[in-house]
């Protein structure tokens, strides 16, 4: 089975936990360590034949539109991850769609393809904000990838389904949910195969996670940030628990994420989409948005 790769490409400074220290108005005083940061991995990736879908800030595509052209020319997937990295459950519906729409617009000018996806910053997209389901239905956008079906202090929906499934909006439009995968122990739910989970659980337990989640039919979600590789970044002070959150395990990640690419076969969103309408894999639940 192909699971799908994925990478949220932002900034050092752009993660939630630095916000209160790097708010917007400071960005373009910080200097930039995001391009070949992602030119490590698309070398890396291209070594292993893999293809991911790249959710990219806005922000980022303003600034380096031909990082942005050199992923879509390499056969990968451009999707957005907004323009602001601002937390949906932050916003009014309507700066949250201006923001959106703002961000699709300068993607697709670049690539000069269509935008078909979204994951929210921090995955921000709980039951306070259904209505982004809405808003991306409105803006033309086929899938999210933002729901984390477990709890978390910032994010999260713990009953939520553990599979892809599609959410009807209020309009009768549909999305799809592509939401993160999780382990099913002991009745609860636990994360895996991304971001801080990956950098900090052991190797073998994401691999037996992966193969696990294979095993009901779906491909699971690997997810990445460039800084999350980037041992010589600027270092923010934290507390202990959330400096091992950010910055735990960096200087190994690049080795983990070698070995699944070489462990498991990996694709984007897009293509797997296009199986899904041919109907080549497990069906998928189908959901109103009033019952998530």
């Amino acid at each position: 089975m192909e699971n799908i790769l994925t990478v949220d490409v932002e900034e050092w400074f752009h993660p939630e936990a630095l916000q209160h220290r790097f708010p917007p108005e400071t960005w373009e005083n910080q200097p930039s360590r995001v391009v070949p940061l992602v030119e490590r991995l698309l070398d890396l990736f291209e070594e292993h034949n893999a293809k991911a879908t790249f959710f990219i800030l806005g922000w980022i595509a303003e600034r380096h539109p031909d990082l942005v052209k050199r992923i879509a020319e390499r056969g990968h997937e451009v999707a957005t991850h907004s323009f602001s990295h601002r937390m949906a459950t932050k916003l009014a519906p309507d700066v949250f769609k201006r923001d959106l729409l703002r961000s699709v617009n300068i993607l697709e000018d670049v690539t000069g393809q269509q935008i078909l996806g979204f994951r929210a910053p921090t995955f921000s997209v709980t039951r306070k904000t259904f209505w982004v389901f809405d808003v991306l239905a409105e803006a033309g956008l086929k899938y999210d990838s933002s729901v984390y079906p477990i709890w978390h202090d910032r994010y999260g929906i713990p009953d939520a389904p553990r599979t892809v499934f599609e959410v009807t909006t209020r309009s009768g439009a549909t999305v799809i949910e592509f939401p993160m995968p999780t382990l099913r122990i002991l009745g609860k739910n636990f994360p895996f195969g991304g971001g801080g989970y990956l950098r900090l659980f052991p190797l073998r337990f994401t691999s037996v996670a992966i193969r696990r989640f294979n095993a009901s039919g779906f491909p699971a979600i690997v997810y990445m940030h460039p800084w999350e590789f980037d041992v010589g970044q600027p270092k923010v002070a934290m507390g202990k628990l959330q400096s091992l959150r950010h910055y735990g395990n960096i200087n190994r990640n690049l080795q983990k994420v070698a070995y699944l690419l070489k462990a498991f076969e990996w694709t984007n969103f897009r293509d797997y989409l296009i199986r899904l309408k041919e109907g080549s894999h497990a069906s998928i639940k189908k959901l109103n948005i009033e019952a998530i």
